[in-house]
């Protein structure tokens, strides 16, 4: 038996040796006919196939046809179940859109609640661990870093990081928060608080006092 592909589908020719003189023939010849054909996508022989087949053809159809099929369906399956499971390039599709936006963004602001979305989402995010190498650091004054990241920050805000604040609801974005987190922490009455920790060193009198 052998197999004609054409287009999604495998021909089975049954062949046989025509000897010479066999039918007035004046030379030998392999006569081929027709027995079925089977879609290469299939993983397994149809029963009407089947009954046309001989044991040695089912073997043949199997391992040329519904073996490498079952194979290209698995791998397709790992694939697809790859692909499903990959944060990588709906991150990456993420991050093409959001270039788009933000260069549209200018002539159409976006409104605060849609950042704070986008924000939040991108919070929910684990990226991978780095590798840290040790390295002498010049050592820093974390009131001066304070202070420069207050600024930054300031900054940020001003020139549109975080939109325009949402005309309702505007205590539960994450902005709002974020800055009544910073303010309890730097002028908080709470131990703990950058305020509390300066009067408590003497660098900060107490209010009364």
């Amino acid at each position: 038996m052998h197999i004609k592909i054409r287009r999604n589908y495998a021909l089975l020719y049954r062949s046989n040796w025509v000897p010479k003189g066999s039918a007035d023939n004046t030379h030998g010849y392999t006569q081929q006919r027709y027995v079925g054909s089977i879609l290469l996508t299939a993983t397994s022989i149809p029963a009407p196939l089947q009954s046309r087949l001989s044991s040695d053809e089912l073997s043949f159809v199997e391992s040329k046809v519904c073996t490498p099929a079952r194979q290209r369906a698995a791998e397709q399956q790992r694939a697809t179940e790859q692909r499903e499971n990959d944060p990588g390039w709906r991150v990456e599709e993420a991050v093409r859109l959001l270039g788009e936006a933000a260069d549209r963004s200018a002539g159409r602001p976006v409104a605060a609640a849609t950042l704070e979305r986008v924000q939040q989402a991108v919070s929910r995010l684990h990226a991978k661990s780095s590798v840290v190498t040790a390295v002498t650091t010049k050592s820093t004054d974390p009131l001066t870093d304070a202070l420069t990241a207050i600024r930054a920050a300031a900054q940020a805000v001003t020139s549109g990081r975080y939109g325009k604040a949402p005309a309702e609801g505007v205590r539960t974005t994450r902005t709002y928060k974020t800055w009544s987190q910073l303010l309890d922490a730097v002028q908080g009455e709470n131990d703990g608080s950058l305020l509390r920790a300066l009067q408590e060193c003497g660098y900060v009198k107490r209010r009364g006092r």
